[in-house]
């Protein structure tokens, strides 16, 4: 009676299974999507995604160089991406998640095959090894342009290797010259205001509830002149047939849906989180995005989102990169 009852105020056209409205109330779906990091869950994922970003950043002219200083949201069980970026020369590491649920093992298996895909350089793993990864290059030449041979002989000095080795296996204490981590990050104060050179994020930001301080938080941390970089999802994460199924929710059905997760998704469209990045005052420089055009149609949107614009409607998700204004240039 409880599932009949439920599935009522659920829109046939986008209605997903009956256990996952029922195992929200219970508490116990959401918990798939607490690992924000879970595609990046190997050394050969972490290394094409953090490369894809950098490489991206050196073609718009943001990087002449690997950044020094790098911040990752949402890095979830492994810090691979974050390695990656101290791998290719970077001296510090922030990681930024909700809750705490990396895993040290894990992370020294990603950072030892890490080491041999950045010493043998590797090209970087494409659309035949992972389809799903944006965004997508030119080339997946390994970038010896960025990482050159006398770069890469500092960043990979066998007693560097060694530091940041100990430091994984030790992430408990108090040591945090490489890596620092902050589990919850829920004041701007925990990273120096115009410290850091790059803040990144792989489909995280679609989970983040509150934008705007998060958005003004990135704004802040970042140096004049640094640039965030991300790739947002804005599909359903499965929780509905249609891949924007979820905008045909009533709030009252959603809420239903989401039951007690952490966190699932914030369901806000690419219009709104390119407004907000305006609004903290970055400059928006690369804004690419994915449409589908499968997906449920306006009149099947639930009440709130029936003004979404047509290119929000098809907008799946996107790549995007802005930089910090820097005001003394001007």
């Amino acid at each position: 009676m409880l599932k009949k009852g439920i599935l009522r105020i659920i829109p046939t056209s986008v209605k997903p299974l009956g256990w996952v409205v029922l195992n929200n109330i219970l508490g116990s779906y959401g918990q798939k999507f607490i690992g924000t990091g879970g595609a990046i869950n190997s050394a050969r994922s972490c290394y094409s995604v953090w490369l894809r970003h950098l490489v991206m950043s050196y073609k718009i002219g943001f990087l002449t160089h690997p950044p020094d200083v790098v911040a990752e949201l949402g890095p979830g069980e492994s810090f691979g991406v974050g390695l990656a970026a101290l791998l290719s020369g970077a001296n510090k590491y922030y990681a930024l998640d909700i809750i705490k649920h990396s895993n040290i093992n894990q992370n020294i298996k990603i950072f030892d095959e890490l080491v041999d895909l950045f010493m043998n350089k590797e090209d970087i793993p494409d659309e035949t090894e992972f389809p799903e990864l944006r965004p997508k290059l030119d080339t997946y030449k390994f970038p010896e342009y960025l990482l050159t041979q006398e770069h890469l002989k500092t960043a990979l000095s066998s007693s560097r290797i060694e530091e940041m080795h100990n430091e994984i296996i030790n992430l408990n204490e108090t040591n945090e010259k490489y890596i620092s981590i902050f589990v919850p990050w829920n004041d701007s104060r925990i990273i120096k205001e115009n410290s850091v050179d790059m803040i990144i994020s792989q489909a995280v930001l679609e989970h983040v509830d509150d934008l705007k301080t998060t958005y003004s938080a990135i704004y802040q941390w970042l140096k004049p002149g640094g640039f965030m970089s991300h790739r947002i999802d804005y599909q359903s994460h499965n929780t509905s047939v249609k891949w924007n199924g979820h905008w045909g929710y009533s709030d009252i059905a959603w809420k239903l849906i989401v039951g007690r997760a952490l966190y699932l998704i914030n369901r806000c469209p690419h219009s709104y989180h390119i407004n907000l990045i305006e609004k903290a005052g970055f400059q928006s420089n690369v804004n690419i995005t994915y449409k589908r055009n499968d997906g449920i149609n306006r009149n099947k949107l639930a009440a709130r989102f029936r003004t979404l614009s047509n290119d929000d409607l098809k907008i799946s998700g996107c790549f995007i990169q802005c930089s910090k204004p820097d005001k003394s240039k001007y």
